[in-house]
């Protein structure tokens, strides 16, 4: 099947796959509606829409004062005017607040060397990476600062990955589960759209974190040419809500396979309006390079 005909069939089926094994649920106002789709696909017929990445501006409470702070020990206490995190310690899920606000995915390991990974595009030059997050230590929010960016790609959809050093004083900090989802159990490659869902900090839709569904879509007419509607080696797509914020989170299938991370939604006019459809680029850019995914312990055996 293409073009609309495809879309419906996907939508048909997207009732029964909000919930999703081992994971959270998804509001019902967190599934876009068949009308919001439509409008989103002729959207990007007539070009009153763009593929944009998903990040947001850095907080305005996160000044250069309060950065310095970090820098100097890698880690302090987060201002009062900082935003309750939702997760615990480093993983996917995590919310980065610079150099811009995104969601982490998940993590990975090469020897022993430990990384967690995000967007490309959400890394800047040699620009450190600060987390906000709940100090698996005592429970205090703070504001943490990651190693070296060991991996970056921001060649745009399908080719838009990063990952960044766990600094060994908080490897202990690490929990490989994605927030509020579950999951990692395992790479999804092939090559059938599926029911995903995934946890970011959409800054309208998502803002504090939260779990949402979505459907895995292929569109392959020639009027989508180009645009990546598809699930190929590279990248993805689905419908679901996203927003600003979102860049970099962790997607996974129903039965808990990572299939890759978040990067692009669509703009209108360049606002940060929510996004009933997402693309992605897949974990398989990552693991082939020889990095291994390092799986939730609440996988099955």
């Amino acid at each position: 099947m293409t073009g609309r005909k495809t879309v419906r069939a996907v939508f048909a089926f997207l009732a029964a796959t909000v919930a999703f094994a081992g994971g959270g649920q998804a509001a019902a106002n967190e599934i876009p509606s068949q009308a919001e789709i439509d409008a989103a696909i002729e959207s990007l017929r007539d070009g009153s829409a763009q593929i944009a990445e998903m990040k947001g501006a850095r907080p305005a409470w996160f000044t250069e004062a309060v950065e310095q702070r970090v820098r100097e020990n890698g880690v302090a206490a987060a201002p009062v005017d900082a935003p309750l995190p939702g997760e615990v310690g480093i993983r996917p899920g995590s919310l980065m607040i610079s150099p811009f606000i995104c969601t982490m995915n998940y993590i990975f390991q090469s020897g022993g060397t430990v990384a967690i990974g995000t967007a490309g595009h959400c890394l800047e030059g040699n620009e450190p990476v600060v987390l906000l997050t709940l100090a698996p230590t005592g429970g205090n929010p703070v504001l943490v600062e990651l190693g070296r960016v060991l991996l970056k790609r921001d060649g745009g959809i399908g080719h838009d990955y990063g990952l960044v050093e766990v600094p060994a004083a908080r490897r202990d900090w690490v929990f490989p589960t994605i927030a509020g989802v579950g999951g990692p159990c395992g790479v999804y490659a092939g090559g059938d759209p599926q029911p995903v869902a995934h946890y970011g900090h959409g800054l309208v839709v998502g803002t504090g974190g939260t779990p949402r569904a979505g459907m895995g879509l292929e569109l392959t007419g020639p009027e989508f040419r180009g645009l990546d509607l598809e699930w190929d080696d590279d990248s993805f797509a689905w419908a679901g809500l996203l927003n600003s914020g979102d860049s970099g989170s962790a997607v996974r299938i129903g039965q808990l396979p990572a299939v890759g991370n978040l990067t692009h939604g669509l703009s209108v006019a360049g606002l940060p309006t929510p996004s009933p459809l997402g693309w992605g680029t897949r974990i398989t850019t990552v693991t082939g390079s020889g990095w291994r995914l390092v799986n939730s312990p609440l996988c099955l055996p």
